[in-house]
């Protein structure tokens, strides 16, 4: 019997030569723009800390996170890029983004005002950037509302320095959707507004992972991967770019049995043996990033072979069946998401089992799983994150 990992034996493996590989890919389509590389909602569950680390050390010139407390986790480690948080703040904690460095979205006068006080209060102007709704719908000015609000700006030019405005596309990821040339077109015009009020933000950008495959004229001065970085096309429509998946999510089998045609397994009973079943417990669940739709239709990887889930996904365990995989044995190495042998499985597969994308089954690892950085062919440990 292998002996088992003295921690948990669930962890996640980042392989920053494949993250590493893959801004390349993005630098090689985009040429000398600069590049914001996207470590919002964990690094999509690569883990923050460890991946900024990696892309910075790698030249990457700009971070984005979605909220200051992302920002503020990434200064604590120590990290000194300059960091966008394309949500936004709340008025209440522009003190605290100041204290921290960060460069805040705006897109609502009481943003406007609440930071231009606190900078007056250190002394100085804070830098920022305005978003533009051009489409999405989501958040920022609305391109119409851009004129009134370019006089908000300058009403504050003398503690709010606005050096970047960006804006979001809703369907780049179908380059075929005239809707993307209408939204750029927007953006464009929102930006000659603003430069006739004053407003001479020199950062502009547009470009997510599908723009910087097909919609060259969104690059404009610098770009923002996201899910191309972690190794994932955006969809099945958009033009590929060499990028290999960076995350692996494993665990071991803890507990093997053999049950009896009529035995059934999990809440609600919804597997039932047909035949005699070895099946293997394994210490993950719908909190480690195996959707619980994955139930009775996914599969795992075991010393390279399939075996399908049986029973419910539950919180914290998950049943396999090994009785195709020979010589499985406890302690064995189970691959949720990587490969095993000459077997592969990818988080877009996982995903489809449970209708849904590649992006919320990689953000779906739960903070408790540990995340292991390696690196080359022997994917020899940099650093380990555990949550204890």
């Amino acid at each position: 019997m292998p002996s088992l990992d003295s921690y948990r034996p669930t962890w996640a493996e980042i392989d920053l030569d494949a993250l590493a590989h893959n801004l390349a890919a993005v630098r090689r389509r985009v040429g000398t723009r600069l590049v914001l590389a996207v470590v919002k909602a964990d690094a999509y569950g690569h883990g923050a800390v460890g991946v900024a680390r990696a892309l910075v050390s790698e030249g990457v010139e700009r971070l984005g996170v979605a909220i200051p407390e992302e920002g503020v986790e990434l200064r604590r480690a120590g990290i000194g890029a300059p960091i966008l948080v394309l949500g936004g703040f709340a008025p209440a904690q522009a003190e605290l983004v100041l204290r921290h460095d960060l460069v805040p979205a705006l897109y609502r006068p009481d943003q406007v005002e609440a930071l231009s006080r606190a900078a007056e209060k250190r002394g100085g102007a804070a830098s920022a950037h305005l978003k533009v709704d051009t489409g999405m719908g989501r958040l920022g000015v609305p391109a119409a509302d851009v004129p009134a609000f370019a006089a908000i700006l300058e009403s504050a030019s003398g503690h709010v320095r606005v050096t970047g405005a960006f804006s979001h596309l809703a369907v780049a990821d179908d380059p075929a959707d005239p809707f993307t040339r209408r939204q750029i077109d927007l953006f464009q015009e929102s930006i000659a507004v603003l430069r006739a009020h004053g407003v001479a933000a020199e950062e502009i950008h547009l470009a997510n992972s599908a723009a910087i495959m097909d919609h060259p004229p969104a690059w404009l001065t610098l770009v923002r991967p996201g899910i191309s970085l972690y190794g994932y096309p955006p969809s099945a429509k958009v033009t590929p770019l060499a990028v290999r998946p960076v995350l692996s999510l494993k665990t071991r089998i803890i507990y093997m049995k053999e049950i009896l045609p009529g035995t059934s397994l999990g809440y609600g009973r919804t597997f039932v043996a047909q035949r005699p079943v070895r099946v293997a417990s394994l210490p993950l669940g719908y909190d480690d990033g195996l959707p619980r739709l994955a139930s009775n239709r996914g599969y795992i990887l075991v010393r390279g072979r399939r075996a399908p889930i049986v029973g419910r996904v539950s919180m914290d365990l998950t049943t396999v069946d090994v009785s195709d995989v020979p010589g499985a044995v406890l302690g064995d190495e189970a691959t949720v998401i990587g490969a095993s042998g000459a077997e592969s499985l990818g988080a877009d597969r996982v995903a489809s089992w449970a209708e849904t994308i590649s992006w919320d089954i990689l953000c779906g690892i739960g903070s408790r799983v540990p995340r292991v950085y390696v690196r080359g062919a022997d994917r020899e440990v940099v650093s380990r994150f555990d949550p204890i």
